[in-house]
């Protein structure tokens, strides 16, 4: 599906249409869709289009959203439906860079161009390797970053 036209720039994951053709049922860990939303997040990213999760079913509940926005996130996400104007805040929360990872990416950032000064190909940080796959994410992060807050300017 992500690769049957250049034009598809984003996938979704519709929870209850898998639920129901597998004539399964939702549990409350999610276990019963995690396959599904593994298996999205990554073939999307395999084919460069966006991965975007389901909609949460349990519109009021709030904390649960938030669960599952933090394990959408872990999985590659980059959004997820909504049913209701009330988790759109958290939602933007979720999948905007926090402020925690903003100054880790600057960090990796600028280890990396340190390196690069000392004509090192790696950094370490903390006795861990900081390589090309840590720079490209931290500079996604960045990227990111400067996307939200110029969307957020415009309307604003």
């Amino acid at each position: 599906i992500c690769k049957a036209c250049t034009r598809v720039i984003a996938v979704a994951f519709g929870c209850e249409d898998y639920v129901t053709d597998l004539k399964g049922k939702h549990d409350n860990e999610g276990q019963s869709i995690f396959f599904a939303r593994n298996m999205i997040a990554n073939g999307a990213r395999a084919c460069g289009v966006l991965p975007i999760d389901t909609v949460h079913i349990k519109v009021h509940d709030l904390d649960d959203l938030a669960r599952n926005l933090k394990v959408a996130k872990q999985l590659g996400f980059e959004g997820m439906l909504v049913l209701n104007p009330k988790e759109i805040p958290l939602v933007h929360h979720y999948f905007s860079p926090s402020e925690e990872e903003l100054a880790w990416a600057k960090e990796m950032v600028q280890l990396a161009e340190d390196a690069e000064k000392e004509g090192k190909g790696v950094a370490v940080k903390d006795n861990k390797f900081i390589g090309p796959p840590m720079v490209k994410m931290a500079k996604d992060i960045l990227k990111k970053h400067e996307m939200v807050v110029r969307r957020s300017a415009a309307t604003n």
